[in-house]
């Protein structure tokens, strides 16, 4: 029950609702039907949608070094454009893991330019003749 208020709240604020007039209206309407104990449960689920939301939207740039992001974002500038995103929105991520290179992730895509991934394409391609 609280997943469907929290759900209906979110698509009342997507529609353009006033945030404090949604929630006064959440509010009276939970008071009248005696429970206003699932607002805290309303407001877990909430956050919930509006993390997910969130993670769709944002685009990461994994780099191994912050001295790599620079260049890593030129590198990525064309991939950046088709997606309509701004070089100054996206979010570094240092990533220890990775060797050199970097990957650019978000808005439901995956680009791979990392120095593994470059070298897995060397062994299949040496591998398959």
């Amino acid at each position: 029950m609280d997943k469907a208020y929290a759900k209906a709240l979110w698509n009342i604020l997507e529609g353009g609702a006033k945030p404090k007039g949604a929630l006064n209206t959440l509010h009276e309407s939970l008071k009248a039907r005696g429970r206003l104990g699932l607002l805290p449960k309303i407001a877990r689920a909430f956050a919930l949608i509006a993390a997910r939301a969130e993670a769709k939207n944002v685009v990461v740039l994994k780099v191994a070094r912050k001295s790599d992001s620079r260049r890593a974002l030129n590198e990525a500038g064309e991939l950046l454009k088709d997606a309509g995103v701004r070089p100054s929105d996206v979010k570094i991520d240092i990533q220890e893991n990775l060797i050199g290179g970097w990957r650019l992730e978000g808005r439901e895509r995956l680009h791979d330019a990392s120095h593994k991934a470059q070298l897995m394409d060397i062994y299949e391609r040496v591998s398959e003749g």
